[in-house]
């Protein structure tokens, strides 16, 4: 039986991009066989069409295990939620999502399930609308939005050049703790274990980055 942790980022998310936080979440709670991590990847894309997860799906074997650690990190779409679950079940396959900490294969499970993942949907279309009627109504008022705008191009470059900053200085961090491991050649799980034991777990798609492979 192999346990496997699955994480999403959006574009959108005020995680600077990154699963770790996720990642370490999960570990608090189960020991990890792999971890699989979709990031800038919006939630309202079918579970089995992410990058990651389509992965993470070949993968799975009866008996296997998927950790999320909260809901509208797997979906945020109910049919797909619910399509997913059963599909799951047909493949005897268990999914823990950690903030609910619920038993879906039982009928109240499932009806506990289906309003959460409404929930989630709701949300996720009421950013939608307050996002748009925040622009319709600042355009009333004569307010300009756009990359066009000198002030938004400048805000954007400065956003953007602290990200890649923050990022380098990540990577760096994460191949100064792995020097004694990546000159003997040790495997990407093995690298992944020491960084969760020396207090900095990563997900496997950032620490290929960090070594650019």
């Amino acid at each position: 039986m192999t346990i496997f942790a699955y994480t999403r980022v959006s574009k959108a998310d005020n995680e600077t991009g990154t699963t770790d936080n996720q990642i370490t979440l999960i570990e608090s709670q189960l020991k990890i066989d792999t971890i699989y991590s979709d990031v800038n990847i919006s939630g309202s894309i079918a579970f089995q069409k992410r990058p990651e997860a389509q992965k993470l799906v070949n993968e799975l074997k009866p008996g296997d295990t998927i950790v999320i650690a909260k809901l509208d990190r797997g979906f945020r779409d109910t049919a797909d939620c619910l399509n997913t679950v059963k599909w799951l079940q047909q493949k005897k396959v268990t999914l823990k999502i950690l903030d609910i900490a619920l038993d879906v294969s039982t009928p109240i499970g499932e009806m506990i399930l289906t309003i959460m993942a409404s929930v989630a949907t709701f949300e996720r279309k009421r950013i939608a609308e307050r996002i748009k009627d925040g622009f319709s109504n600042g355009r009333s008022n004569g307010k300009s939005y756009g990359y066009k705008i000198e002030a938004v191009r400048q805000a954007i470059a400065l956003k953007s050049s602290e990200r890649r900053q923050a990022t380098l200085e990540r990577y760096t961090t994460i191949v100064n703790h792995l020097k004694n491991k990546i000159a003997p050649g040790a495997t990407e799980a093995q690298m992944l274990a020491h960084l969760t034991k020396v207090g900095h777990p990563v997900s496997r798609t950032t620490l290929r980055k960090a070594l650019n492979r």
